[in-house]
């Protein structure tokens, strides 16, 4: 595979963790493809965009400051349709996979935002590409033959559960956006996290452990899939539950949605390992926390 970038673990990029933020392996990965698409000839222009359609994230080794990077990759498969790519975001150095990435891509017209075919030149040139996706970079948990915008959950009922995480909020101009008004998709952490918290949904960064340390919950594999472009002026609101519980790791599901329209946004799955920070390894959820997020285990809402 082609090295796509290069680049390195700043101090702005750390969380409370004390690790690498999982929205800059995302990042790096967004530059690193589109890298790779502009050296066949895909990429925006005044009248097409190049969209981020899904993307999936397996974690493999933290990364601390300071730690030199590097975004290899290639193609998976290309049609007119859409193109995916396979990648990896290395620690030379440390001769260690940080994490592996599927991503899939399409164009829309940015006016009337319908999908645009992929000129058969840049299909071609993206087979010449193709890599074989290896056994570390396939999912563990997340299953992407499926379609999680497909049939998701209604708005009425993940209401009716109290499932919301934030309040009703307008997507305003702080949000980077095309003169279409079409927000980037590199922001659905920000769409779905950002406002005020929904009652009873405040943000717990880290819990107390008896022995005094520190647990968080650190991310494994994720998934962010888009049903249609967010839009300035759309009035959003996010709801999560959880889907599997198990004695070290949870997996959970966000739906974002138009509230005037009742309609669809973005679907975001996430797995997450309960995390001692002291120890910098993976732990048994404490019954606190257990009992806590149990009370939002909807499995049937996974579809």
């Amino acid at each position: 595979m082609d090295v796509l970038l290069k680049t390195q673990v700043t101090p702005d990029q750390i969380d409370h963790l004390g690790h690498m933020n999982v929205r800059f392996y995302s990042a790096h990965a967004r530059t690193g493809a589109e890298s790779l698409l502009a050296s066949i000839g895909l990429a925006s222009d005044e009248r097409i965009a190049l969209v981020g359609r899904d993307v999936y994230v397996r974690h493999h080794r933290e990364q601390l400051v300071g730690a030199q990077l590097e975004v290899r990759g290639g193609v998976l498969d290309a049609s007119p349709d859409r193109i995916r790519l396979y990648e990896e975001l290395l620690n030379p150095e440390a001769d260690e996979v940080a994490a592996a990435f599927v991503l899939s891509f399409d164009l829309v017209d940015r006016s009337s935002q319908q999908r645009v075919a992929i000129e058969g030149k840049v299909v071609e040139a993206a087979r010449d590409l193709v890599v074989v996706l290896p056994d570390h970079g396939r999912p563990r948990s997340i299953d992407l033959d499926e379609d999680p915008t497909a049939q998701p959950p209604s708005l009425d009922l993940l209401r009716e559960r109290g499932l919301a995480i934030r309040q009703v909020r307008v997507i305003d101009d702080t949000l980077e956006a095309d003169d279409e008004g079409v927000v980037s998709s590199a922001w659905l952490g920000e769409l779905v996290w950002g406002g005020e918290p929904a009652p009873g949904a405040d943000f717990r960064p880290l819990e107390p452990l008896p022995d005094g340390g520190s647990m968080g919950f650190a991310t494994m594999e994720t998934r962010a899939a888009w049903a249609r472009p967010a839009r300035r002026g759309d009035r959003i609101q996010s709801f999560g539950a959880e889907l599997d519980i198990h004695s070290k790791t949870m997996l959970s599901r966000f739906w974002l949605y138009d509230v005037d329209g009742a309609e669809l946004i973005a679907v975001f799955t996430v797995v997450n390992v309960a995390f001692d920070i002291s120890a910098r390894r993976a732990i048994v959820i404490p019954d606190v926390v257990r009992d806590r997020i149990t009370r939002r285990y909807h499995p049937d809402l996974g579809g």
